[in-house]
């Protein structure tokens, strides 16, 4: 009876360290660094349908979701033929736009439809990792149309 106690106490002993050390780790651990994508403008090469797109952007925020993030200043979506060029600085308010350095987040441009669903007009892969690069320009193709979104990854 005796020696169960002991391996008792020494089992307790031992969680108690292991929690201990665990909970040390997580004080110790070093806290997110967040960055911040800036969007910067919305060049149309080619549009999808008939003389223009409708055209707005989405972002994936961190739990999955798709937010609209661009045209801000609740705008649902702004008219791009090709040779369009806009500015997506209105966008830049959101919050769904900050990101861990370690985190990416998808940015997906749509053509708003009258009559059934909208077009995804291409998507592209937005890593914290890119911060303090320069404009990043990325090209994005689909249903017919092509765009460039430029944007930057800065601190914040």
């Amino acid at each position: 009876m005796r020696k169960n106690r002991v391996v008792r106490a020494a089992a307790t002993a031992l969680l108690g360290l292991g929690s201990l050390g665990a909970f040390a780790g997580t004080a110790h651990a070093e806290p997110i660094d967040y960055v911040k994508i800036e969007l910067f403008e919305l060049h149309c090469q080619q549009n999808s349908e008939g003389d223009h797109d409708e055209a707005y952007l989405k972002i994936t925020d961190a739990n999955g979701n798709a937010v609209k993030v661009w045209p801000g200043n609740g705008i649902s979506y702004q008219t791009m033929g090709s040779g369009y060029v806009r500015s997506m600085e209105d966008g830049n308010g959101n919050a769904a736009l900050i990101l861990g350095r370690e985190q990416a987040r998808t940015l997906t441009l749509w053509d708003k439809d009258t009559f059934g669903g909208d077009d995804k007009l291409g998507a592209t892969l937005v890593t914290g990792s890119e911060v303090g690069a320069e404009t990043q320009w990325r090209t994005v193709e689909g249903s017919g149309g092509i765009y460039v979104i430029g944007y930057r990854v800065v601190d914040i």
